[in-house]
């Protein structure tokens, strides 16, 4: 379920109006919040590998969790441009090649296991992206959703999200909310949309890589927003969305490719804050509010469980374990596991476990300030062989899955460009 504006000169009250919009929009913060947790990734060529999207950085355990470093939020969004230290990254995914894709006001790479961050230049840069999706099976191949002031628009990349093209593939004045590409049928792109003037919201189809495009009207409520939570990978035809509210969330679903939905998951009683297509074909969805509704493979319905406060859910492919990202406060550990389809959890690390950040000198250099802010905020004695050991953040590429998450908030991000954008015309005027 994911903006650079380095060009221009008031990028200070862009920062400040879109975190406060993140902020109020409960979106994971690193900037004067306790770390916490919200994405976990496996590595498609390193089996061993494990990523954790926390809001003070990523980390990287290379032995089955048994051990983690980091690379701090800070160097990940700005390693290509100081400017936008002050950022936080909303979400991370992984290519089919193993590199690293994070977003924040703008897009930045890794190709090292979160060594260095290029900035992603092309058609988006000084745009503010909104989402973007790797191509599962093809590692060159990454669309991106670029939202303007009262418009937004589909663009993709064919080197891996290094560059994106000139030419868009779908334009809009409605706010596009996501995209998503099959795995099963990598021709066939979903996007949702929703209208500020109070129009229907959309879901988009594509069966030819977004040459065209079939809209279908979703007769969701005015005050929620649709946004693709995933693809069947193994039915293109298959699809969930998840319908964002103010305070309850909804899962529907198609058979058909987005022609017809039905509601999978009525309204529950707080905001999804994890969504899981295992393995084996159960679902499983859950809230930091402590509910986890689960549907059985082969069955229809969910049964809801009092679980602990989930941040994300995830799966290595070809695996039975299911990760779950948990509530550090709350909970007293941050990742957890279960080898039952979830009937039972076993911790499997807290933050105060981490060693430091990565080995590989650009993060050695660009994170020891902010690591001893971290062992501050989490109570860590520094550690004798702080900078040594751990993963090498450098040698060998990296990827993996990831679970579903909100990323940022769209519609947040559209109004602080839109008040970005007034004050300019009235600047203009005087």
């Amino acid at each position: 379920m994911n903006r650079s504006r380095r060009r221009f000169p008031r990028l200070a009250a862009l920062l400040v109006l879109l975190g406060a919009a993140l902020g109020a929009a409960g979106a994971a913060r690193a900037n004067g919040a306790f770390p916490d947790e919200f994405s976990i990734h496996f590595a498609p060529d390193a089996p061993h590998r494990i990523y954790l999207g926390a809001n003070f950085g990523l980390l990287v355990s290379e032995d089955d969790g048994a051990t983690w470093r980091y690379a701090c939020e800070p160097w990940v969004v700005s390693s290509s441009n100081a400017a936008l230290a002050s950022a936080s990254v909303s979400f991370y995914q992984v290519t089919a090649d193993g590199a690293l894709l994070a977003n924040s006001i703008t897009m930045t790479r890794s190709s090292d296991v979160a060594c260095t961050w290029p900035t992603s230049t092309g058609s988006i840069s000084g745009q503010s992206v909104a989402d973007f999706f790797p191509d599962p099976n093809d590692a060159s191949r990454v669309l991106a959703v670029v939202v303007l002031p009262g418009a937004s628009y589909i663009v993709a990349s064919h080197d891996g999200g290094k560059t994106f093209d000139a030419p868009h593939l779908y334009d809009t004045p409605d706010l596009l909310t996501g995209v998503e590409i099959a795995r099963s049928n990598p021709a066939v792109v979903y996007a949702t949309s929703n209208s500020p003037s109070g129009g229907a919201a959309k879901f988009l189809a594509s069966a030819n890589s977004g040459a065209t495009w079939t809209p279908t009207d979703m007769a969701i409520d005015p005050a929620t927003t649709p946004r693709i939570l995933a693809v069947d990978p193994a039915n293109e035809k298959i699809v969930y969305v998840r319908v964002v509210g103010a305070i309850s969330d909804a899962i529907w679903k198609s058979v058909d490719g987005g022609q017809t939905f039905t509601t999978m998951l009525p309204p529950v009683g707080g905001q999804l804050s994890s969504f899981l297509l295992a393995n084996d074909g159960a679902i499983y969805a859950g809230t930091r509010g402590g509910k986890l509704y689960v549907q059985p493979a082969g069955t229809t319905g969910f049964a809801a469980r009092d679980s602990y406060h989930l941040r994300c859910l995830g799966q290595r492919p070809g695996t039975n374990r299911i990760y779950a990202c948990t509530d550090f406060v709350l909970d007293g550990f941050s990742i957890a596991t279960s080898d039952d389809k979830t009937a039972t959890f076993q911790p499997l690390m807290t933050f105060t476990q981490i060693l430091g950040p990565l080995t590989c000198p650009p993060v050695q250099t660009n994170c020891q300030a902010h690591w001893s802010r971290i062992q501050g905020v989490l109570g860590i004695s520094p550690a004798p062989d702080a900078g040594q050991g751990g993963s090498d953040g450098g040698t060998t590429p990296s990827g993996g899955s990831h679970c579903a998450s909100a990323g940022v908030d769209a519609w947040s991000l559209w109004v602080a460009l839109g008040v970005v954008a007034r004050r300019r015309r009235r600047r203009r005027t005087l």
